[in-house]
């Protein structure tokens, strides 16, 4: 079973039943949804663009104190800007949106409630959706919401009682990786786009860490990183994501082939693909 543990509701971009659509043309069996953390963003497809990408990458990796000042430059006050352009950040998640999706496909979708924790009420919120049996776990995101990741402390304390995941997309806050699995050791934990931006430093850590995980979501990697990343964790730390619908062009016009295309590559024995593509995951949500 192949299961997208990391996709964005946000029909603006692409409709839920063109990405049914997408979804059975690669064999996608369930996907688990994120509520849009901004607002519509198609992205240009140019050569400018391509090679920014690969400088942030390559600066990340080598030169991690320049790396992360561009990544702190991406938010400010209350947008994301990218290549030029602005877009809102939601700071309270439209995870009704995402129960309406399951709604509409129980079979096919699974939820994540995302949390922004500087917004009241919101551990209430968590809790209601948690209630309902196809919300698996927690989407949070201290670098778009701005926040320090010791702000998380009363949610990541109910999902470790309760034995529900985590899903964080990390600031550049320092050592932030380590903060929630070393305070709460059973907390089952997925660091979104494998690691961003720490990577490498992160992936050294999560080796000792039994329960933390990462996923291969967004644009912000390619196959290389990937790989990079499945040959430091191994295939029993990495779950398949898209990330989708960023990185897209054109409205409803998804391509999935791209980010399963870089589990497909991988020197590896389709035995341990298909933990990376699903087991894995399932692994977690049981």
């Amino acid at each position: 079973m192949i299961v997208d543990c990391h996709f964005h509701v946000d029909e603006t971009m692409l409709t839920l039943d063109k990405m049914l659509e997408g979804m059975n043309e690669n064999n996608v069996t369930k996907t688990a949804l994120i509520a849009s953390m901004n607002e519509t963003m198609f992205e240009v497809d140019s050569t400018y663009q391509h090679h920014l990408q690969r400088l942030f990458r390559f600066l990340i990796l080598h030169a991690p104190q320049i790396g992360l000042k561009i990544y702190d430059g991406l938010v400010k006050d209350g947008f994301f800007n990218l290549y030029g352009h602005s877009y809102k950040i939601f700071t309270k998640p439209r995870n009704d949106l995402v129960a309406a999706a399951i709604d509409r496909f129980p079979d096919r979708f699974l939820g994540w409630a995302a949390v922004n924790p500087i917004v009241p009420q919101s551990m209430d919120e968590v809790e209601f959706y948690l209630n309902k049996p196809s919300f698996i776990g927690v989407k949070a995101h201290p670098f778009m919401h701005e926040y320090s990741i010791k702000a998380l402390d009363p949610i990541a304390a109910m999902c470790e009682s309760k034995g529900a995941p985590m899903i964080v997309h990390l600031s550049s806050e320092p050592d932030s990786y380590k903060y929630l699995p070393d305070n709460y050791p059973n907390l089952k934990l997925i660091y979104a786009h494998a690691g961003l931006p720490f990577w490498k430093k992160l992936w050294n850590y999560v080796k000792d860490q039994p329960n933390v995980f990462v996923d291969t979501s967004s644009d912000y990697l390619n196959a290389s990183l990937v790989k990079k990343a499945v040959e430091s964790l191994g295939y029993r730390k990495v779950l398949f994501g898209c990330d989708g619908p960023y990185g897209m062009k054109k409205f409803n016009e998804y391509d999935y082939s791209s980010k399963k295309g870089w589990i497909d590559s991988l020197q590896l024995p389709d035995n341990q693909k298909e933990y990376i593509l699903g087991k894995n995951f399932l692994g977690l949500i049981k």
